[in-house]
């Protein structure tokens, strides 16, 4: 099954805070866009006892029953964002990405993407070495519909049972996005500018790569159904012991997806302007607007603004 994943995650790029603030009136982000194949594997295991039960020497006992449990399983969106945008990659990637640009339009030089390449494949080489699993307690339900014949000795234990799963993780593309405040020439008030602009159809923010990063293993709860066993047939079992950890691998097989032919949503032009407003006085954070316009009035200080419309208007 192929998935899309977006790093950093779209809820983060909300809000002003996502952004990587580079000056006082620019905003920058870089994204990474995985593309992720997910299999099954053969491997399947028996996890902790959730519930006992036993019968007695003469009846016969029908077990159907729902009940909820707490358990721990991995995260493997939040394993692999943590594995791949640390903060020093994100730092280089602005750096390569800014220092790249071809003013006015913003667009990156094609020595970028080589330069990129190179620098997310030694990241996560890094990354790989030291990255622990990210894990995250649930509720879980579980249905139970099975017979105990009468006269059974033993304890039967009630189950749940974990598939292995293999995820490839590749990195199709990068896209980028400035977010400028600018006054027009003869303007006080700062209007935000999202660059570069699409180009017709063609969204020219998007640094193609496809590049092979790692093989993630992981466990997850089958399915919401518990199988009971005797006590004797749980020791046999084959048991997953820590089904809240991940095991990377190498991967060296190349994408044979092609990438998507329209920008996966939402696009960072939707996300920007959900996270900065029109205008940069109209900001959300710990300060008034007040404080923002005086900001922006003494900014004007010397400009023809200034001199047309402002305070140097009426100065001899």
């Amino acid at each position: 099954m192929d998935k899309k994943l977006q790093v950093p995650f779209a809820v983060d790029l909300t809000k002003e805070k996502g952004w990587t603030q580079t000056d006082k009136h620019h905003y920058f982000v870089a994204r990474l866009n995985l593309h992720i194949d997910e299999s099954q594997t053969s491997d399947f295991g028996f996890g902790d006892i959730l519930r006992t039960f036993r019968t007695t020497d003469f009846t016969e006992a029908l077990f159907a029953e729902g009940f909820e449990e707490e358990c721990i399983i991995v995260d493997e969106k939040e394993t692999t964002r943590s594995t791949i945008l640390t903060k020093e990659l994100a730092h280089k990637i602005t750096g390569t990405i800014t220092a790249g640009v071809k003013n006015p339009i913003y667009e990156v030089s094609s020595a970028v993407s080589s330069s990129l390449e190179e620098t997310v494949r030694s990241s996560v080489e890094q990354s790989l070495k030291s990255t622990r699993s990210i894990s995250r307690r649930i509720k879980k339900h579980f249905t139970l519909s099975q017979t105990i014949k009468s006269g059974a000795k033993e304890l039967h234990y009630a189950l749940a049972g974990y598939r292995k799963y293999r995820q490839k993780i590749y990195l199709h593309y990068i896209d980028y996005l400035h977010v400028e405040y600018k006054p027009s020439s003869m303007g006080l008030r700062k209007k935000k500018k999202n660059l570069p602009r699409p180009i017709g159809d063609e969204h020219i923010n998007r640094i193609h790569l496809n590049l092979p990063l790692f093989t993630l293993y992981y466990w997850k709860i089958e399915s919401e159904s518990s199988i009971m066993y005797t006590e004797s047939e749980y020791k046999q079992l084959p048991k997953v012991e820590h089904p809240d950890r991940v095991i990377f691998g190498d991967l060296k097989e190349e994408i044979t997806n092609p990438p998507p032919r329209q920008p996966d949503r939402p696009t960072l032009y939707t996300l920007s302007n959900i996270a900065f407003p029109l205008r940069w006085i109209e900001r959300k954070g710990p300060w008034t607007r007040e404080e923002l316009e005086e900001i922006e009035l003494n900014e004007a200080d010397g400009s023809a603004w200034w001199f047309q419309y402002g305070p140097g208007k009426n100065k001899k």
